[in-house]
């Protein structure tokens, strides 16, 4: 079914061992996805895409036992499409090499997968994937550009 992509931002973050949470980086999901993925097919080129700076400050590098947490907050209330949304979250390891983590539903990538066909409400800041830290990385990247669209199941 052909989706659009949902209102809303969607924010990053450092959980700490202890359950601290710093905030990493944030975005409007229009600014982090141009044109969005209905059908799960990215409808823009790279050039349009935008990067997520490098998070590599002291507080905000993800050491092992972390985890880097993805949260969505929706403008106006929608029921989520996890298969037509699509990932592309580039990281850098210490050695500055880089990797990208894919779609939220992607259970290789992210260790818990909240995000599916499943209703949010507006204005609520919801957990939607997480990933447990086994080697010490940053989010974002210099030279990698991002792609992070979710789709409504309209």
């Amino acid at each position: 079914m052909v989706s659009a992509q949902v209102k809303g931002t969607l924010k990053f973050y450092r959980r700490t061992a202890s359950g601290t949470m710093i905030p990493l980086f944030s975005n409007n999901i229009a600014a982090l996805a141009p044109s969005g993925s209905s059908e799960g097919v990215i409808a823009s080129t790279p050039d349009t895409w935008t990067f997520i700076p490098l998070q590599n400050a002291p507080a905000k590098a993800l050491r092992v036992n972390d985890h880097l947490v993805v949260t969505l907050t929706l403008s106006t209330a929608a029921t989520t499409d996890a298969s037509d949304g699509k990932v592309i979250l580039p990281c850098t390891y210490q050695d500055n090499t880089g990797f990208t983590l894919g779609d939220f539903d992607n259970a290789t990538d992210w260790d818990v997968q909240q995000l599916g066909d499943a209703a949010y409400l507006a204005n609520v800041e919801t957990i939607i994937a997480a990933k447990k830290i086994l080697q010490p990385f940053a989010l974002g990247s210099m030279t990698q550009k991002c792609f992070i669209s979710v789709e409504d199941n309209a």
